[in-house]
């Protein structure tokens, strides 16, 4: 019991000290997955995220290298991927912020990289403080990727400090398809009573 909470509480404490958060999900082969950002974090050098215009490559001012390997074996993700999104999400640094605009994925080995482009260059100061907001859509299904969570090796705005974390969730029925066996059910259930009043009778 003792060993259960102890292990629970340093799960709570890693995900609470993560600078950037970004939770991933998707329903297996939907074709989409959603990420959504969160989490303060604190530059530990002084650089900038760059923009998605000819950035497709690893730079330690805007990307992050994964220790684990997070793609599948099967995944679409090529080398140096830059991947456009959808919906918003924002980094705020200071003063400025700024929609984000790309993701850039990197399948190496055993590692991988996660990094962060922007509508318009966003320079940073060392010990510059960051936050980070929103979610988007990336069309990769989540198969591309291995479930579970994912931490950063000492790069770019959080060091160690980024939780990148990866779920599948279970497909929603559509209206529609609720809509008819609602009027399924109502048949059966006209039909039973139908039937109790002809044997009444």
């Amino acid at each position: 019991s003792r060993l259960v909470t102890l292990i629970g509480l340093t799960l709570a404490c890693a995900t609470a000290n993560a600078a950037l958060i970004v939770n991933v999900e998707g329903v297996r082969g939907s074709g989409k997955t959603t990420w959504t950002l969160s989490g303060l974090g604190t530059a530990n050098l002084s650089s900038r995220i760059r923009t998605g215009e000819g950035s497709n490559n690893f730079s330690g001012g805007d990307t992050f290298f994964i220790t684990s390997q997070f793609f599948s074996d099967s995944t679409e993700a090529g080398e140096n991927s830059l991947f456009a999104v959808t919906r918003s999400a924002q980094v705020t640094v200071g003063s400025q912020t700024r929609t984000i605009t790309h993701i850039f994925l990197n399948k190496t080995g055993s590692s991988g990289f996660f990094g962060i482009r922007v509508n318009s260059p966003l320079p940073y100061a060392f010990g510059a403080s960051s936050n980070w907001s929103g979610h988007f859509t990336l069309d990769l299904d989540i198969s591309n990727f291995n479930i579970g969570s994912y931490r950063s090796l000492g790069v770019s705005f959080s060091g160690t400090n980024l939780s990148l974390n990866f779920k599948e969730t279970a497909s929603v029925p559509e209206p529609s398809s609720l809509a008819l066996l609602g009027l399924a059910l109502a048949g059966l259930r006209f039909s039973r009573k139908r039937k109790r009043a002809t044997l009444k009778a």
